[in-house]
């Protein structure tokens, strides 16, 4: 298994191959990133000795930064940000920390959390010659911003581990990043954190991260490409890997699955004692299941932040055997940023809303726009914060206590655990319990098929979820990850104001599980959706407007005239025929629910106005598709101003540094 060949596909008679591999080195580094709406973490994998190295974060200066003593083996997904001469045109907004959720601000800061999200949104754009980035987030009714600052945070976070950018900036990024019609972005500062391996020295881990021979990430099972082609600019703009082609991105549901399959195994002793007290968590509560044991129908459940995952497989007898193909993903938007919101709704709002005119979403659905909306409003004052905070408690403590005081200023409640789960969580299990019986019915699986299940996430760890699967899957052994390390101390506060509730997560005493999968994804070449990767939907919808004019073609036809520019259309024929109906890629367009996390500029934008006024394709039932010419200059001209402001090449096909066979997939 040799590493990867590090170049961008150069045009499309590269376009259905796989780049050949290079002679064997001694190392072949690949590096996991779970990127998670709360939390990063990373896992380094020498494919070659198959040693698995988990990545955990020190503060380089403890005088400077306020930092735990013990290693964290996740950071906050959290950018400080700030912003100077704000509603000026001379604006500046710079990212000037991450990786930390500090106590308090000053003046002109703000914290930008939950970034995850608005990354599927859209690709950053200029709209005019040298104007602000498209499109602009609505973060809360008195602040949008432009999409790029949340990608430049993200940037910032991954830059923790490229030991070139410790402490230094990015020259390069010149972003525009904030709600003014210009504004001038600084360098991106680097956190002084710095990142550190179980089992490999500082000179060995430093020397790895700077000869990456991939990076892979996860994603949820229904998000676009337009998600993926964000983590990568991200990527690339740390300078983790010279170039696209060495950076693959997995569902995050698949990369649990293999985190249970993969055991964390090194040989050697940890350089730094800050690590001890980590490193016996792991030792005390691993995901206790020997692979061996794993066999026939497997359901994994991944509940994040954001989302929850789904998928089915039948395991093979040999994991070698297992591809992409085998596994049915799902992704359901609810997870546990949606049941902090019904907590509020349902338990501490009731029939007082504090003057939010808005539509409160149901419990238990995903009911996005007015999720979006309520989410939009809680950010926009010091009380919605303290609400979200508030609920973030409550779910943990009432899983342990029968009721919970809770005062904020002039407001006082009374939160009864029966409440709680008659109100919450019930609504919850039972909505999922619905999506769980639609991906049985896709997957051709039944429940009593299921062998084992496993559970990963902040709330897959929960005794609730536990107990539902039990009695969903009679056969099935529950395997639990202790994803979530929580603070036991608060378990022992019966009566207790906001401020005096610790902190309900404990960064320092977990092992990034999805990290160490998606890092062991190159052991398991094989199980890449290589058609996603190579081919995104924005290169198809290019080729298509390439070789379909105004003559009407059968479809059969559009495939053989795709076929001759190089295009491997077996692997994607569904995606190009939705194309061709009418259905433009996710991200060319925003979705119809994310318009609601969009400023009303921004939902006005011009550009999607005019692709939208008229259909790209025309169907004729019985004769096939033709093109409407004139439309289609729109289109491109508007898919070029996305090309122009990236480092990839958005509408090319992109050649796979990775080891692994294409017959399988066609």
């Amino acid at each position: 298994m040799a590493g990867i060949q590090q170049q961008e596909s150069a045009g499309h008679s590269a376009a259905g191959a796989i780049a050949p591999s290079p002679e064997r080195r001694n190392y072949s580094w690949y590096l996991g990133i779970d990127f998670g709406s709360s939390g990063l973490s990373a896992a380094l994998l020498d494919r070659t000795s198959g040693q698995l190295h988990p990545i955990y974060w020190e503060a380089s200066q403890a005088e400077a930064w306020p930092w735990p003593a013990d290693a964290s083996f996740r950071i906050p997904s959290a950018a400080v940000l700030t912003e100077t001469a704000p509603g000026s045109r001379e604006s500046e907004v710079t990212v000037k920390s991450v990786g930390l959720r500090p106590q308090a601000l000053a003046a002109g800061e703000f914290l930008l959390e939950n970034f995850k999200l608005p990354l599927k949104v859209g690709i950053p754009y200029q709209r005019e010659a040298a104007g602000m980035y498209e499109p602009l987030l609505q973060w809360s009714p008195l602040q949008a911003f432009s999409i790029a600052l949340p990608l430049q945070g993200v940037r910032a976070l991954l830059a923790t581990l490229n030991p070139r950018k410790q402490g230094q900036k990015f020259a390069e990024s010149r972003e525009i990043l904030d709600s003014a019609p210009r504004a001038n972005v600084a360098g991106l500062p680097v956190s002084n954190l710095i990142c550190r391996a179980l089992g490999l020295t500082p000179e060995t881990l430093d020397a790895a991260l700077l000869d990456l021979r991939g990076v892979i990430l996860g994603t949820p099972a229904g998000w676009s490409d337009v998600y993926r082609f964000n983590l990568r600019e991200a990527v690339l703009g740390a300078s983790l890997v010279a170039s696209s082609s060495q950076i693959f991105v997995v569902e995050d549901a698949i990369a649990t699955l293999l985190a249970a399959v993969t055991p964390v195994k090194n040989n050697m002793e940890v350089e730094s004692s800050a690590a001890d007290s980590a490193k016996d968590a792991e030792e005390a509560a691993p995901l206790s299941v020997n692979a061996s044991s794993f066999s026939g129908g497997t359901l994994i459940l991944n509940a994040g932040a954001a989302t929850v995952e789904l998928a089915l497989v039948e395991l093979p007898s040999n994991l070698q055997d297992l591809t992409r193909a085998n596994f049915t993903c799902h992704s359901f938007a609810f997870a546990g940023d949606a049941f902090d919101q019904d907590i509020i709704c349902q338990l501490l709002a009731k029939n007082e809303t504090w003057g939010m005119s808005i539509d409160l979403p149901r419990p238990g659905h995903p009911d996005l726009p007015s999720r979006y909306q309520l989410q939009q409003r809680l950010q926009g004052s010091a009380f919605g914060l303290q609400l979200l905070e508030a609920a973030r408690q409550i779910k943990v403590i009432l899983q342990h206590q029968k009721s919970f005081v809770l005062d904020i200023d002039e407001h006082h409640w009374d939160v009864k655990r029966k409440d709680f789960e008659s109100l919450v969580l019930v609504p919850f299990v039972q909505q999922l319990n619905r999506e769980l019986n639609a991906l049985l019915s896709r997957a051709g699986m039944s429940p009593v098929g299921i062998n084992q299940a496993i559970c990963a996430g902040g709330m897959g760890a929960w005794p609730a979820i536990a107990r539902w699967l039990r009695q969903k899957l009679p056969n099935a052994i529950v395997v639990q990850d202790q994803e979530l390390q929580v603070d036991r101390d608060i378990f022992e506060i019966h009566n207790s104001t906001l401020n005096s509730v610790s902190q309900s997560t404990n960064f320092s005493q977990k092992i990034g599980r999805v990290a160490c999968g998606l890092a062991s994804l190159a052991l398991y070449p094989q199980i890449l959706g290589v058609s996603q990767q190579q081919y995104s939907d924005f290169f198809l919808l290019w080729e298509l407007m390439q070789v379909v004019g105004e003559e009407t073609l059968s479809f059969q036809e559009i495939l053989q005239l795709l076929e001759r520019q190089g295009v491997n259309t077996r692997t994607c024929e569904p995606r190009i025929l939705r194309i061709l109906e009418g259905n433009l890629p996710a991200g060319v367009v925003p979705t119809e629910e994310d318009f609601m996390l969009l400023a009303e500029e921004s939902r006005q934008n011009p550009d999607w106005e005019a692709i939208l006024a008229e259909p790209l394709f025309f169907e004729d039932v019985s004769r096939g598709y033709r093109l409407n010419l004139e439309h289609a200059s729109v289109v491109r001209e508007y898919l070029g101003k996305l090309a122009s402001s990236s480092q990839q090449k958005l509408l090319e096909p992109l050649t796979l540094a990775w080891d692994v066979r294409t017959d399988i997939y066609r």
